[in-house]
């Protein structure tokens, strides 16, 4: 059995806004599981990039990104 040892939440919300025509904000929250890391991010590649970071500090190489 393959022990997961990086793992992350992502949490995701959108806020109205108070002025009926703007756009709604999406934001998110990810959470690394190996410790208390909490970062606040605007975009799905603010995600990529903070996986890919403790991916690089853990020495994971090679690696792809993949849907199960």
């Amino acid at each position: 059995m393959t022990e997961w040892r990086y793992r992350f939440l992502l949490d995701v919300w959108a806020e109205q806004r108070a002025v009926g025509d703007l756009p709604a904000v999406v934001r998110a929250r990810v959470r690394d599981l190996s410790g208390d890391e909490i970062s606040y991010v605007g975009s799905f590649a603010e995600v990529e990039a903070i996986v890919e970071a403790r991916l690089d500090e853990a020495g994971i190489r090679p690696r792809r990104w993949e849907r199960s």
